[in-house]
This record gives structure tokens, C-alpha cells and sequence, in this order.
């Protein structure tokens, strides 16, 4: 893809040659939501961490348009074979839309060691957009963002994400959500899911729905953390966690 945003661009901290972590960003955004939590995990436990831009992301959101779900977890098996193939021990893990992507690399792929959920979409909080976004789709292409000083202060720390919402790229992440649901009782790795309590965009519920219907799981409720997590003061919290996870499941 051409003209990739500079911060936008995707990161790989190259650390333990045995385990490594696929991290994955979510829908409109870019590894760079990612990379303060990513980096207090490479500080901490020296592990490799890979953060690919999914196709469609960075650059313009014509291109996120045209692009759909298959696609994004296209990406990601291939980043998952090639670690898998240099790495003892890879788990994969992600934000939002990215730990939708997680869910279903977990139902699928054999020899992960595990995933990691991050305020996955299972029920958001725009059901009038969930519904009508085939019809919006028609009619209106993009659908934009309210501004909010939240996501001025996430740009301002370095995040680049589009502030408009493709309606039928939305739609593809919600045929993502419902695939995930027809086959998260099929996972039988070990899965870490974390939560923001605060969280404006994604229902709390939707952990505890993933809770009730994966077979082994840990649960991380944040209190005081809202959608973008890895970017929030409770960063370090889920950096831990996931090194625990990893530790735990290694």
C-alpha cells in the first residue's frame, strides 16, 4: 500500500527468539494504539513483539473501504506463519477489532500458544449504526466520528486512526463479530481477555458473553480505562497481565 502515514507504520521489537507475540490493531487505526503497551511488554520481559498494519489502514480511507475482514485476517496468518516458523512459542493477541482477529487466529490456527483479547466488539455501543450500516452503506460511504477530546489527546500521543467509519468496511467487522460467536466455543487454547469497564465504544458484556463461552479463560476488568487501552493509564496493568499470561502458558 502506498503512502503510509509515518505514524501509522507497522513495528516489530525483536527480542527472545522463543516466544514472540502477534499484536494486532482495530478497526480505522494503526499499530501505533499499540505501541506504548508493547513497549513496557518488550521492556519487561524482552519477549518479540510484531504489530503489522492490516490492509486498508494508514494511508487513506477509500482504501479501507474496498477492503474487508478476509483480508485483515489474511495478514495476520501470514505474520502467524512466519513466527510460528521462527519462534518456539507465538501467541497472538489484539485490540478491539484486533482481538476479533485474535479469536478467530485462535479457532483456527494449531500450535498458538494462546490469545489475548482486548475490549473485543462483541457488543458495541451503536446499535443504530450495527443496524442500519447496509442501508448507510448506499447512501452515505463514510460515516464520521464525533470529535471528542479523547481522541484529540490519543492523536497528540502519537496514534493515527481514520475519523471517518467506512460503512461497509463496518459492516465487514460485524460479519467478523459473527463469526467469532458462532466458533469461540471452539477454542481450546488458553485465552486472556481484558476489559475496559469505561469503555464508550464496546459493552462491557461483551467479556463476559466471551467468558461464558470459551473453554479456558482469564479475566482482567480495567476500571478506569476506556477503549484505547494500550494508550491509557492503565497500560501498564495490561502489560503485566499479558506477561503473566505469556509466563504462565509458555
Amino acid at each position: 500500500m502506498n503512502n503510509i502515514y509515518p505514524q501509522a507504520q507497522p513495528f516489530f521489537l525483536g527480542g527472545s527468539q522463543e516466544t514472540a507475540l502477534l499484536f494486532i490493531h482495530g478497526f480505522t487505526a494503526s499499530p501505533s494504539e499499540l505501541y506504548p503497551t508493547a513497549k513496557l511488554i518488550y521492556d519487561l520481559c524482552g519477549c518479540t513483539l510484531s504489530a503489522p498494519l492490516l490492509p486498508g489502514h494508514g494511508s487513506s480511507p477509500q482504501f479501507l473501504k474496498q477492503s474487508n475482514w478476509e483480508e485483515w485476517y489474511n495478514a495476520i496468518e501470514k505474520e502467524l506463519d512466519f513466527l510460528m516458523e521462527n519462534y518456539q512459542r507465538v501467541f497472538v493477541g489484539g485490540l478491539s477489532m484486533g482481538g476479533l482477529l485474535a479469536l478467530h487466529a485462535g479457532s483456527l490456527i494449531k500450535g498458538l500458544q494462546g490469545v489475548i483479547s482486548i475490549n473485543a466488539p462483541v457488543f458495541n455501543r451503536f446499535p443504530l449504526l450495527t443496524a442500519a450500516s447496509p442501508l448507510i452503506g448506499r447512501i452515505r460511504p463514510y460515516y464520521p466520528k464525533k470529535d471528542s477530546p479523547l481522541l484529540r489527546k490519543l492523536e497528540e500521543e502519537g496514534r493515527f486512526a481514520y475519523n471517518v467509519i467506512p460503512a461497509r468496511a463496518f459492516q465487514s467487522v460485524m460479519n467478523l463479530r459473527n463469526t467469532v460467536m458462532e466458533e469461540v466455543d471452539e477454542i481450546n487454547l488458553p485465552v486472556l481477555l481484558i476489559q475496559s469497564l469505561q469503555d464508550k465504544s464496546v459493552h462491557p458484556r461483551s467479556v463476559y458473553y466471551l467468558q461464558e463461552k470459551i473453554k479456558h479463560t482469564e479475566l482482567i476488568e480495567l476500571h478506569y480505562s476506556e477503549h484505547v487501552a494500550t494508550m491509557g493509564g492503565e497500560k501498564e496493568k495490561i502489560a503485566r497481565a499479558i506477561i503473566d499470561f505469556i509466563n504462565n502458558y509458555s
